[in-house]
């Protein structure tokens, strides 16, 4: 049992008046011995009951012909106007508490409303900031691709080719474009003889930057490969070439050094 049941039935006051049923006043009982706010009020309601007989034996007293030895409770009109009397009296209280639970409702109701309105605001936002970083990802790739597509003029090459006796040739030294864009290495396998080649980009750590396969050789026996200077930041950095057999392991054909400046 809960005090917004409590409240709602007025357990308190149909208790002292006997007007529970037995479950109803067990179940009352069990709470309110332990609960001072309702305990309060049951000895509230006893003692406006206990001043409502008193007033109605005084008039019962006094009234011409009243039985001497018979108690107010006997006389059908005392009973009555006691009970009225108890009607009276707690109707404001009733009243009252009922004004209270609508407030509380109400409270209640309009702090889930504003909870909710504030939700809603902070998802809006958030929707409106991911639509601003959506749209600003998508203008920067629309800039790419305006770029790519232009003309390529003065595209930077490195040649790498191998050299005998040498683990792969002088270190070559690729200088970073100022405005981003397109470069390309030159690589001349030698004297391997692949039907294809894989060519991988490493840092001096051995972190791949870019891979790329199948590759095949042109009409001058070389292998062109691109990338965006973006991908490439100062440092050094070799290209591994591997030769791709019909069948079997990939094979190494070839490492160059290279250097990368701004």
């Amino acid at each position: 049992m809960d005090h917004s049941t409590i409240d709602a039935a007025s357990f308190p006051e149909r208790y002292v008046t006997g007007r529970l049923t037995p479950e109803e006043a067990a179940l009352f009982e069990e709470h309110y011995l332990d609960c001072p706010a309702c305990c309060a009020r049951v000895e509230a309601a006893e003692r406006l009951q206990r001043g409502l007989r008193r007033l109605a034996e005084a008039a019962a007293v006094r009234a011409p012909g009243a039985p001497r030895s018979g108690s107010w409770s006997r006389s059908p009109r005392l009973a009555l106007a006691a009970a009225a009397l108890l009607a009276v009296a707690l109707l404001p209280a009733w009243i009252e508490l009922r004004e209270v639970q609508r407030l509380r409702s109400d409270l209640i109701r309009a702090q889930g409303e504003k909870g909710s309105v504030e939700r809603l605001g902070t998802e809006l936002e958030q929707t409106r900031r991911d639509l601003a970083a959506e749209a600003a990802k998508r203008e920067a790739l629309a800039r790419e691709m305006a770029a790519d597509r232009r003309p390529q003029t003065n595209l930077p090459i490195v040649s790498l080719t191998p050299v005998r006796g040498s683990a792969g040739g002088p270190v070559r030294t690729l200088i970073l474009p100022k405005e981003p864009g397109w470069v390309a290495f030159w690589v001349e396998p030698g004297d391997a003889d692949f039907p294809a080649y894989r060519a991988t980009l490493r840092t001096a750590q051995g972190a791949a930057v870019f891979q790329a396969s199948p590759l095949t050789l042109n009409d001058l026996g070389a292998l062109l490969v691109t990338v965006h200077s973006t991908s490439l930041s100062p440092g050094s950095y070799r290209l591994d070439l591997e030769g791709l057999p019909g069948t079997g392991a990939p094979v190494p054909a070839g490492r160059f050094p290279l250097r990368v400046i701004p």
